[in-house]
């Protein structure tokens, strides 16, 4: 597609609705578990029905990872990044583009009459459509997928991680190992 006919297309094109929702009475472990159970990097963080904020992988590993916190008694609260910028979902992809530059974020909650609908991310509106993640081929060999740091061939992209989250990074990283860190 035309870059210019992309930019013109409306927010809503390129809204996620399938994100995983947590509490700010939930604790970051929770929060973990909940982005893992959907598939996603980050968490719309709710007050009752109200958006309170947003939580992403980043938020856990520098703030609750790094300051040696425990995931299970830090409160989502106290990491997510709040306010969220938002964006209404008629507005064009370009002007979401503009904003998440402006704001220095790569999310945007998706808005309609002013009721949260969605998330616009970077990735959504630059991989062409609702996909989360883009292939890298790079990493793509015939039968599976390549380690980017040894070269292992793992069979998809769920073995690849464990292989990476097990090999590389070391398992417990949520729960305080810093063992391989």
């Amino acid at each position: 597609m035309e870059l210019r006919k992309s930019l013109d297309r409306v927010v809503s094109e390129y809204t996620l609705t399938d994100y995983a929702k947590v509490s700010v009475k939930q604790s970051v472990a929770e929060a973990a578990a909940a982005m893992r159970d959907a598939g996603t990097t980050e968490a719309v963080v709710t007050d009752g029905e109200r958006l309170a904020g947003l939580v992403t992988e980043r938020d856990i590993l520098y703030k609750v990872v790094a300051e040696a916190l425990d995931p299970k008694e830090t409160m989502i609260g106290r990491v997510m990044s709040a306010p969220v910028e938002t964006i209404e979902e008629t507005a064009r992809a370009g002007e979401a583009i503009a904003k998440m530059s402006r704001a220095g974020v790569s999310r945007l909650g998706v808005m309609k009459k002013g009721r949260f609908v969605g998330l616009v991310t970077q990735m959504s509106l630059t991989s062409g459509g609702l996909r989360r993640r883009v292939s890298l081929p790079e990493l793509s060999e015939p039968g599976g997928l390549k380690c980017p740091y040894c070269g292992a061939l793992e069979k998809d992209g769920r073995e690849l991680s464990k292989h990476i989250d097990q090999d590389h990074l070391g398992l417990g990283l949520l729960e305080g190992n810093l063992s391989k860190w």
